[in-house]
């Protein structure tokens, strides 16, 4: 018997377990509704949950949940994001843009969307999207997570009520399928955190220990999750004076110091993934960007690149548009989103093989129609820096 013989298995004994309806009293068997479901987009298995007990059991199970994971060919999007009122707005664009010789291609269908309920009070502010959830902040530095697919908003309780000023990273162990948040102090040299795994009621806040002292700052919140491993930025003490970068294994909760391929002078770099390996992406006033990629942790082995291309905006002159840039795509490429979006908008991409900048333009972030219920027809969607985020998949995953 496969694995996914026996995964099947498992569903569907957990959903008989779970459920109290019959299969008999069933118009399918239970064989027959994962299959039925595991073909429909997952927003239309969101809305069935509310059909019956037992197509809610089957579609909230853990086991459904990775086998359609594991099943899904649909690559990552680009996560646009953006507040208006108590609503809160995601569009998904395609992350790979098809092949081209040219150096412009329309993208002419509406990109997907969601829309839910946001309180009015909180403070948004999506830093990565990790698996499915993406992490964000409320009030009083209370972590928040979110899962656009499913339409849920999760706020963690401070792990400390004395932690008034502290930062969280969302990370994802692809071994055991779980979410980890790591929650640190900030603006002071600190040798512990507290861990949290979601998705388990009895889980609790655990405090974890390191032998490596740092400081993480309010404005070095951002951060990348690669193959299990979290990768921020710090410093070794509260001056500031020497930056490291910080890996936390989320699956044995461990943290270890990396350092960076050069010295404080002249900035610290943006953490990036590149190729499956962390990347630090540098720019050298004058001089183009440096991409330095980390081939080896234990030894702080790191590869450097040079690129005629300025990071971490571009002006482009010919649209009169300021861009930003999010982070590279796993085909390699430098991704750039405006800083103002409208109804009709461009998405930069520097391919770092050949040197060389394509634009795809975007026709529809809506429908009229849609956007004239929501009150974004002939607006602006967003007056500052976009809320963008690379690598989002849609996922199912509760908390």
């Amino acid at each position: 018997m496969d694995h996914q013989q026996k995964t099947t298995e498992k569903i569907h004994k957990k959903a008989r377990i779970k459920s109290q309806e019959s299969v008999v009293r069933s118009s399918f068997p239970l064989d027959l509704i994962s299959e039925i479901l595991s073909k429909l987009p997952l927003k239309s298995v969101v809305r069935f949950r509310s059909v019956s007990k037992l197509w809610s059991s089957v579609t909230t199970d853990p086991y459904f949940i990775n086998w359609l994971e594991t099943r899904s060919t649909k690559k990552p999007s680009i996560a646009l994001c953006f507040k208006r009122d108590d609503k809160l707005f995601l569009f998904l664009i395609p992350q790979d843009h098809p092949n081209s010789n040219e150096t412009h291609s329309i993208y002419s269908q509406y990109v997907d969307s969601y829309h839910m309920t946001y309180p009015k009070s909180c403070l948004f502010s999506p830093k990565v999207s990790v698996h499915g959830l993406i992490g964000c902040f409320q009030e009083a530095t209370e972590p928040m997570i979110w899962n656009p697919t499913t339409r849920k908003l999760l706020t963690l309780t401070k792990p400390e009520k004395t932690w008034e000023y502290a930062t969280f990273f969302l990370g994802y162990d692809p071994i055991d399928a779980k979410h980890k948040v790591l929650y640190i102090r900030f603006d002071e040299t600190i040798d512990e955190g507290c861990v949290l795994t979601l998705g388990s009621a009895q889980e609790s806040w655990r405090r974890i220990k390191t032998k490596h002292k740092h400081c993480v700052t309010s404005y070095s919140t951002h951060h990348v999750c690669i193959n299990g491993v979290v990768y921020y930025k710090a410093y070794t003490d509260q001056t500031e004076s020497v930056c490291i970068i910080m890996s936390f294994d989320v699956r044995s909760q461990e943290l270890h110091v990396i350092k960076l391929p050069w010295n404080k002078i002249g900035g610290t770099g943006i953490l990036a993934s590149y190729e499956g390996r962390l990347a630090c992406v540098k720019v050298n006033a004058g001089h183009g960007t440096a991409l330095w990629t980390l081939m080896d942790a234990e030894k702080n082995e790191w590869s450097r690149r040079y690129f005629p291309v300025p990071v971490p905006y571009i002006d482009d002159q010919s649209l009169k548009i300021r861009f930003s840039f999010i982070g590279i795509t796993d085909a390699g490429e430098f991704v750039y989103v405006p800083y103002t979006i409208y109804n009709s908008f461009y998405v930069l991409y520097y391919d770092t093989k050949i040197n060389k900048f394509h634009r795809v333009e975007f026709k529809g972030i809506a429908s009229d129609e849609s956007r004239l219920k929501h009150g974004l027809l002939n607006s602006r969607l967003y007056n500052n820096i976009p809320a963008a985020v690379l690598n989002h998949i849609e996922s199912l995953r509760s908390f």
